[in-house]
């Protein structure tokens, strides 16, 4: 369902989506492997949670429609290992992105953990993996902040 119309914001294209966003969504294509599942979970946001933040709104040339831009970008990326159906390991990467003009910019230097993502946004990402996010390969995946040791890891 990535591809739907329901699942578009408006964002800055120079410096932002035509740029960093963009190499960001290609680096996660190179890290889909032949034979397994690559798990991407991608999100807006206008607030942190407990935030304050102003929104920004742009209009619609086409409708005239006033919208609100995100503040916020981020995007979760999980790889897990399996025997016999089960998980035995997993590891995880994110990216916390600010929506402005990032020209020239890594988004290699947006990593976080997980973790930091669910903070940010209140949500619980991951759920089904083995532990309760305070233990177990659940809380060991989402806590990761490296994104070599992400790449490393090998399903």
């Amino acid at each position: 369902q990535t591809y739907r119309a329901v699942n578009s914001t408006p964002q800055i294209q120079n410096g932002f989506n035509g740029e960093i966003w963009s190499s960001l969504e290609n680096a996660v294509r190179g890290w889909v492997p032949s034979s397994d599942t690559l798990y991407v979970i991608t999100g807006a946001c206008y607030h942190k949670q407990g935030g304050s933040e102003s929104l920004r709104y742009i209009v619609n040339k086409n409708d005239g429609k006033t919208l609100p831009l995100a503040n916020y970008y981020w995007k979760a990326v999980l790889k897990v290992k399996r025997s016999g159906g089960m998980v035995t390991d997993a590891m995880a990467i994110g990216f916390w992105l600010p929506h402005e003009d990032l020209h020239g910019e890594s988004y290699q230097s947006y990593a976080c953990s997980v973790k930091q993502i669910e903070e940010f946004t209140g949500f619980d990402l991951f759920v089904n993996l083995p532990g309760d996010g305070s233990s177990g390969i659940e809380k060991a995946a989402e806590s990761n902040t490296s994104l070599s040791t992400f790449t490393a890891f090998k399903f």
